[in-house]
């Protein structure tokens, strides 16, 4: 699939531990009215999915007021404007399709379009870490400088010492920066592609989060921020997430002599 606009930054939410990933990126399309572009062929490598769509409300005089308020969300989603595009995974690849998921769908969508920069959004399972008191947030770069106040080893240094810890010292305290890991257990796709993005030379950076199954709502917003700080984008004045939160766990009770559990 060809975009209109090449050389935007995209966003790919990895299907990972308590699906933070996808709510963090929820939560930006549609507080920064990315407008939905369109489904891309996964070829049969994920999971069938189809349900309701949410798109986010238009933005005036854009070219969004002329698609519908609402569709068919499935599998994989597109949604771009002229400076980000979100590549929404809602459903994880049939078993042993990572690899090529990777190699037959993404890269050929990476390389068609020609993105500046690459961020992946992952969470890792918070209960199998052997450290439970280490750091909340894993940050991976495989290039220098391309985002601003990163400083990290060059490509070069990452395929030769792939699995060997790279800490700068200069990064924020709740960043951990790495080479790649081992093993984040529960993160999906995030490795393979990260070292599919090595061997293609990609511009590529990845936000892990460790995450507990439950209510993750607070996890998205804070990796939501952490996407924004790591694109040099400011916040929006108001966060606003998708229709569909309000209920996730049930309308809520109303209390009082006239509402209350015996009203």
């Amino acid at each position: 699939m060809e975009l209109p606009n090449k050389g935007t930054i995209l966003v790919l939410p990895a299907v990972s531990s308590a699906n933070v990933p996808q709510l963090a990126v929820d939560l930006l399309v549609h507080s920064f009215r990315i407008p939905f572009y369109s489904l891309l062929d996964h070829g049969g490598l994920l999971y069938p999915f189809a349900g309701p769509r949410e798109d986010p409300a238009p933005l005036e005089n854009d070219s969004a007021t002329r698609l519908p308020k609402s569709g068919i969300a499935s599998s994989l989603e597109v949604y771009h404007n002229s400076t980000v595009t979100c590549l929404i995974q809602r459903s994880p690849t049939l078993p042993a399709s990572r690899s090529l998921f990777i190699s037959k769908v993404l890269l050929p969508f990476i390389q068609q379009n020609k993105f500046s920069r690459i961020l992946l959004l992952s969470s890792t399972d918070a209960s199998r870490r052997s450290d439970p008191g280490g750091q909340k947030v894993i940050r991976i770069s495989l290039y220098d400088r391309s985002f601003q106040g990163i400083s990290t080893p060059s490509i070069l240094d990452l395929s030769r010492k792939i699995a060997k810890l790279s800490v700068d010292e200069g990064s924020q305290p709740e960043y951990e920066e790495y080479a790649l890991p081992a093993r984040l257990p529960g993160s999906g796709i995030t490795l393979p592609f990260l070292k599919a993005a090595v061997n293609d030379n990609l511009p590529a950076l990845s936000i892990i989060l460790y995450a507990y199954e439950g209510d993750n709502f607070a996890d998205a917003y804070y990796m939501a921020e952490l996407a924004l700080d790591a694109l040099a984008i400011a916040s929006p004045p108001s966060w606003t997430p998708p229709p569909s939160w309000e209920g996730v766990y049930g309308k809520k009770q109303r209390i009082g002599l006239e509402h209350g559990l015996y009203g």
